[in-house]
């Protein structure tokens, strides 16, 4: 029971990190910028999910998960899964902020808004993909030892699907606790990461001569997405190493953006 308080303990502070991380870096960036609106924040929540959620989750079925010779030839080479999930990930999020920003924002030319909609793409995806799925795994976690074990639990579901039910969550008990307080960390990267693609494609879309820096944008998520991807399929053993390599590229993405950012003379507007 000691390793489970412990996990349940890192998935608490996982999702308290990936629901609140986001919206106390909202008003931090609010109350340091006065004239800055929160209207690209919703847009970029809005567009992740419409983007990365919806349409490339369409994407993934069509592709993957139907019966085809194009699925059938993904699924069973590991280097062309991993080209296919970086580079979907690349195009699908970054060509929703381009859309924002060239379209539905094209009157919001403050660089100002490229933080304040990356804020908000980075941080649903935080609350969504971590924070949510997090607090499902604590109740999960709590009602499986509550009922005496995996056995009991899965006893209440039909007979044709308890093994997979087994099988996922002795996958999940057996999990390391540190994996789960590791998500909610990486998540702050996470964040900060789509902040500073989010000022990549604005200056694309709203800078002369800086029409580079989105497709740019799209090959810097696309390469960050690789080592995701190869961990998924087991290329990459270690989760560490995985973190470490992503921490690295978020921070070289973050030195250029920096750079940009600060070097513009734009009004906030």
């Amino acid at each position: 029971m000691g390793d489970s308080r412990v996990m349940l303990m890192n998935m608490g502070i996982a999702a308290a990190i990936s629901i609140f991380f986001p919206i106390v870096l909202l008003i931090v960036w609010k109350k340091r910028n006065k004239g800055v609106r929160l209207a690209p924040f919703f847009m970029g929540a809005a567009i992740f999910i419409v983007f990365a959620l919806l349409l490339e989750q369409i994407c993934h079925h069509l592709v993957l998960r139907s019966e085809s010779p194009l699925s059938a030839f993904i699924n069973g080479h590991t280097w062309a899964f991993v080209l296919y999930g970086a580079l979907a990930a690349g195009v699908f999020e970054e060509t929703g902020r381009l859309v924002a920003f060239r379209i539905i924002m094209k009157k919001s030319k403050g660089k100002e808004n490229s933080v304040t909609y990356g804020i908000g793409h980075g941080g649903v995806e935080s609350i969504f993909v971590v924070g949510v799925s997090m607090i499902s795994s604590m109740i999960l976690v709590s009602v499986v030892h509550a009922m005496g074990g995996v056995e009991n639990y899965a006893a209440l579901v039909p007979a044709e699907s308890q093994d997979i039910i087994k099988e996922s969550l002795n996958t999940l008990l057996a999990s390391p606790p540190y994996v789960f307080l590791l998500a909610g960390v990486e998540r702050i990267s996470t964040v900060i990461f789509h902040i500073a693609l989010s000022v990549f494609v604005f200056f694309a879309a709203n800078r002369p001569g800086k029409w580079h820096l989105f497709p740019l944008a799209v090959l810097i998520h696309a390469f960050l997405d690789v080592f995701a991807v190869m961990y998924q399929r087991g290329v990459i053993k270690s989760l560490i190493f995985m973190e470490l390599l992503i921490a690295a590229i978020t921070a070289a993405t973050v030195y250029f953006a920096y750079r940009i950012y600060t070097r513009d003379e734009g009004l906030i507007g």
